[in-house]
């Protein structure tokens, strides 16, 4: 095989990635890991998929996105809007060194979600996305912001209301109270969840900004997340159950599935799988 490995600057960081090239093809695939992932996947599956892809006519590169694996970068500062940067950066990488002209994005977990994002943000270039045990997405900003004051609210009413409890005292002086476990949940609601929360949002409402996406959408999970929403907006899309894989596809029997479900559907012109079918 003639894939490479190779980096790439981004913003003042170093990309590491590796292609698998398609001689003679100008369409191609960036596959994307999940959220601390690195570009081999679990069981190796993007290393297989990539190169499968590649046997089949498109050209494919796997990359780590910044904080992650073999790419410089703060792991602490990794966000999902700068995931979705990083993978527009890869398939820019594509076109101008590889002479793609149109891509498709395949996302494992978190990847998924990076891949709905950056299809929205390059429709003109994007044909298809293929998600791979998607995550549902988090509300946008504003969203997420307003719900969490609302739950730390409740949290701290809820043991405020126990410190007035005269029976929650005496459990207290009986040694029969959990205080270490409370203290341990006001201090992990104050000092990580805000913070993992805000990491994991987009800025933007990445659902509302696929309505410029026209391309095909592939999904293979064990839930239909968010069918519904893709059928009101419009977004030709087949879902794939595998019936007993969990959310990697261990095994290399549902590898194998996963990988062979993709190149088939990718291949094809136009949709010939059912949608919500299960995968064989």
């Amino acid at each position: 095989m003639n894939e490479f490995s190779f980096s790439f600057p981004h913003q003042a960081e170093t990309m590491a990635a590796t292609v698998h090239p398609a001689p003679g093809s100008d369409r191609g695939v960036v596959l994307l890991p999940g959220w601390g992932g690195t570009r081999y996947g679990p069981q190796r599956i993007l290393v297989a998929a990539a190169r499968a892809l590649a046997e089949a006519g498109r050209t494919s590169l796997r990359v780590d996105f910044r904080g992650r694996g073999d790419s410089t970068g703060d792991p602490a500062r990794v966000t999902l809007d700068g995931m979705i940067e990083d993978a527009v950066a890869a398939s820019q990488w594509l076109e101008r060194e590889q002479g793609v002209r149109k891509v498709a994005w395949l996302g494992l977990c978190a990847g998924a979600n990076v891949a709905l994002g950056a299809a929205s943000l390059r429709p003109d270039v994007t044909e298809e996305v293929v998600a791979w045990s998607i995550l549902p997405f988090m509300e946008h900003k504003e969203q997420a912001h307003g719900r969490h004051d609302k739950s730390k609210t409740e949290l701290w009413k809820f043991y405020m209301k126990k410190a007035m409890d005269p029976e929650a005292w005496k459990k207290l002086v009986q040694g029969q109270a959990n205080v270490r476990g409370a203290v341990r949940t006001l201090r992990k609601d104050k000092e990580g969840d805000e913070e993992e929360r805000r990491r994991k949002t987009s800025r933007r409402d990445i659902l509302k900004d696929l309505d410029a996406y026209r391309g095909r959408c592939l999904f293979i999970f064990g839930a239909a997340f968010f069918q519904a929403r893709l059928q009101r907006q419009g977004i030709s899309h087949e879902i794939q159950w595998i019936p007993g894989a969990p959310h990697n596809f261990y095994t290399v029997e549902w590898t194998r599935r996963v990988i062979r479900l993709t190149v088939d559907w990718l291949k094809s012109p136009e949709s010939t799988l059912n949608s919500s079918r299960t995968g064989l």
